[in-house]
């Protein structure tokens, strides 16, 4: 049986309003210089959907070492998505401390050119082995493109894409799924 036209009304009025009170913090890891600047920019994108973004380096305290701040922050529950691009040699390292962390593999959610991706690119880096490796066993390894190249998005639609399908499962998948 078809549900009536005011029924789905009635739902949907029911999950804007979730969708926009429910919370969800995601902290956004990369590289300095253009990718520090598109981490704000994608900071500021995803507050219009009502998403709280933590770009690190503006959002520490700049007097405690970064690298304890970060693993201390990124292992708590507030903390739901992590999201790191991996586009130099401090991400990478960033990347190497935290997806064996079984406090933060789980939210990690990691994004690569697709030339580096295990499954898309041709390298045989170690780079890509260790994503192989962690998409292995938590499958959140996601290829992105630089402009103008096709098939793939850029990172901030990934991220975007990903954290607003995120929260909408917040709203409504935990509880489907939990039944």
């Amino acid at each position: 049986m078809l549900p009536n036209k005011k029924a789905i009304t009635e739902f949907e009025k029911e999950f804007r309003r979730k969708y926009h009170e429910a919370s969800l913090i995601v902290a956004l890891l990369g590289a300095s210089g253009k990718g520090l600047d598109l981490r704000r920019k994608i900071k500021e994108i995803l507050k219009k959907e009502g998403i709280i973004g933590i770009v690190p380096e503006d959002d520490f305290p700049p007097d405690i070492a970064s690298d304890l701040v970060e693993r201390s922050t990124l292992r708590k529950g507030d903390v739901e998505l992590v999201f790191i691009n991996v586009e130099s040699w401090g991400s990478a390292t960033e990347f190497g401390h935290f997806y064996m962390d079984k406090k933060v593999a789980p939210k990690l959610r990691v994004l690569v050119n697709y030339q580096y991706h295990p499954l898309h690119g041709g390298s045989r880096s170690y780079l890509s082995d260790a994503c192989l490796t962690y998409m292995a066993a938590y499958g959140h390894v996601y290829p992105y493109k630089e402009s103008g190249e096709f098939p793939f998005l850029m990172v901030d639609e990934v991220i975007l894409k990903l954290a607003k399908r995120y929260k909408e499962w917040k709203v409504l998948g935990k509880e489907i799924f939990s039944r």
